[in-house]
């Protein structure tokens, strides 16, 4: 079904609008989920979080990507459910990889340096390649791990992490050169 008929069906509180969306997007919701929950009890909480969170959402909101708006809403429930569960003990893993490209002092409660930082990465992106950009976005926006992403890529797994270390590093010199990092 087009995204145009699911979002007429959830604007509308017609309830096989939420069997459509699942349908369409169950799969995609639960593997964003499970990139960042390796539990795959919490995975599953999540990806019905999110199709409530849709639920409740639509309306007021209308998206205009409705792939683009359940993957932002899936990957904000998995990231919150990934914090509760790590309160006592941070995952240091996945999550320092990027420490060193990110600006020292940074704070999520600074909305304009967010707001900026947003912007500068969103500028570097462009200046990748179609394939650096994916595997990047695959690695640490929806979290899956090296082989995943390499997988997804058609790389190999040392390739893959080759990459994201020269990507890292490329991102790095990039915010430093715009005054967002400093050593």
């Amino acid at each position: 079904m087009e995204d145009e008929k699911i979002i007429e069906l959830l604007t509308n509180r017609d309830q096989s609008g939420m069997s459509e969306l699942k349908a369409k997007y169950g799969r995609l919701i639960l593997k964003i989920c499970r990139g960042f929950l390796r539990s795959p009890e919490d995975s599953e909480e999540c990806a019905s979080d999110t199709m409530l969170a849709v639920w409740e959402q639509i309306p007021p909101n209308r998206p205009e990507n409705l792939t683009a708006y359940i993957c932002k809403i899936a990957r904000r429930k998995a990231v919150n459910k990934l914090r509760y569960n790590t309160a006592a003990m941070r995952n240091t893993d996945l999550l320092t990889e990027l420490d060193e490209c990110v600006p020292s002092g940074y704070s999520v409660e600074k909305e304009a340096e967010k707001t900026e930082l947003a912007a500068v990465l969103s500028e570097w992106l462009k200046t990748l390649n179609k394939r650096q950009r994916k595997l990047f976005t695959l690695r640490y926006f929806y979290m899956q791990s090296v082989k995943e992403a390499a997988k997804s890529c058609s790389m190999s797994c040392t390739a893959a992490s080759t990459a994201l270390a020269r990507l890292r590093d490329s991102l790095k010199k990039y915010l430093t050169e715009r005054g967002m990092f400093y050593e």
